[in-house]
């Protein structure tokens, strides 16, 4: 027996938190939506009730009603999601250590020797969801994967949902695994698809059953060798990854609809951004915007710069690259700001030239992190963000599949009663 990782997938977590939390969604269809006021957006969740009619994440709001009637759709709390989140790391973390939080509803811990034999990792995981019930509520569920690596122990928490407890053995692999689908593997995308496909590989019985040699040339490189080993249950050194980006999307509430409104959100994003690239002593070298116009017409523009973390120069640049948009189109829809081009504080070298280095702003900008940080995000700003800073529906709050935003920094006010 190996079973030494306990992965724990959430099911359906921010629609299980609504119910948990609103009774008069128990046992309904319920549709997480970003925002009731929007008639195009979609789903970001989903209730089981929901999923049973075909309704996903990422289902409009249109065709779910279609395919599910009598649906509740209720704007997202994604304060609340966090907070959540945050009880259930501490409850779970007094019984078993949490090796890493992958994303707000998937967790992972490693069994230490004497957890390892069947009985008693099954017990952990049972002793967890009690704890669960009991201490958040019984309507916020986990499906528990059991396995020899990370990789299998995730697999294995996706065979039974929802409120499932599945093992994967030394003893119970290759055959367990054929009951997936290639896409549903992580590290299996289109285009790694296509290629398996092209080399005959059509399911999972045949990629088990392909050498290693051979994963090795589809994946071209040692991705194909990690796959190998990770498929027959063995402990692979996970890869130190940098981070690369930090950015905002938001889709334009109605009254924001103007080239105005978008220009003003652009701006609160960015010293939305900015905060947290000196929370996380990070600089940037290059700014992106992006703007939809309508429904169909996209447009873009990037600048660099030297190195930097001023919310000053960073805004100076968006005017710069704001002045560049086409103007005769619809208004805007959509805005989006990305910072790239990231180095640590650790390699960054400071610049020699006043215009690129103000201590004293500098200065300014940590203090007003910390203000905002104490009285909320909407406490102080610079000028240029002031119409997107009166409304709370612009640039609020959002998480990420693989970002869950310090609620410090964010300060979201909204909680359940």
């Amino acid at each position: 027996m190996g079973l030494r990782y306990l992965f724990i997938d959430f099911d359906s977590f921010f629609a299980s938190v609504e119910q948990q939390f609103q009774p008069e969604l128990r046992g309904k269809p319920v549709g997480v939506v970003p925002s009731l006021n929007v008639a195009t957006t979609c789903c970001i969740a989903a209730s089981y009730e929901a999923k049973a009619f075909g309704v996903k994440t990422g289902t409009g709001v249109r065709e779910a009603r279609a395919l599910c009637p009598d649906i509740v759709f209720v704007e997202a709390g994604h304060s609340n999601y966090i907070q959540v989140h945050e009880q259930i790391k501490q409850l779970i973390h007094q019984i078993i250590y949490v090796d890493a939080v992958l994303s707000i509803d998937e967790m992972y811990g490693r069994l230490p020797p004497h957890w390892q034999p069947l009985a008693v990792a099954r017990g952990k995981a049972m002793e967890i969801k009690t704890a669960l019930a009991a201490e958040i509520g019984p309507h916020i569920r986990a499906s528990i994967g059991l396995a020899p690596n990370r990789f299998l122990a995730k697999l294995a928490s996706k065979l039974e949902k929802p409120d499932g407890l599945t093992t994967l053995d030394f003893d119970e692999i290759p055959e367990k695994l054929y009951r997936f689908e290639l896409s549903d593997i992580t590290g299996i995308g289109r285009r790694i698809e296509r290629r398996l496909h092209t080399a005959r590989i059509m399911d999972m019985q045949a990629l088990c059953a392909a050498s290693r040699r051979k994963l090795h040339r589809i994946w071209g490189g040692i991705e194909g060798d990690r796959m190998w080993y990770a498929l027959r249950g063995v402990e692979v050194p996970t890869v130190e990854t940098q981070r690369s980006s930090i950015g905002h999307s938001h889709v334009l509430p109605p009254k924001l609809r103007s080239f105005h409104g978008a220009h003003a959100t652009l701006h609160r994003m960015l010293q939305k951004a900015c905060l947290r690239l000196r929370a996380m002593d990070y600089f940037t070298g290059q700014l992106e915007l992006g703007v939809k116009f309508g429904f169909e017409f996209s447009w873009g523009a990037e600048t660099h710069c030297f190195p930097t973390q001023d919310s000053v120069v960073l805004g100076k640049l968006l005017n710069q690259l704001w002045a560049q948009h086409p103007d005769d189109l619809p208004e805007p829809t959509k805005v989006s700001v990305t910072l790239t081009r990231l180095e640590p504080l650790a390699a960054h070298t400071p610049s020699l030239f006043a215009e690129d280095n103000h201590p004293r702003r500098m200065q300014l900008q940590h203090a007003m992190d910390k203000v905002n940080k104490h009285f909320g995000g909407r406490t102080l700003y610079y000028a240029d963000a002031m119409e997107a800073q009166k409304s709370s529906e612009a640039a609020p709050m959002r998480i990420a599949f693989n970002h869950i935003p310090d609620l410090e920094l964010e300060r979201g006010q909204c909680s359940f009663s």
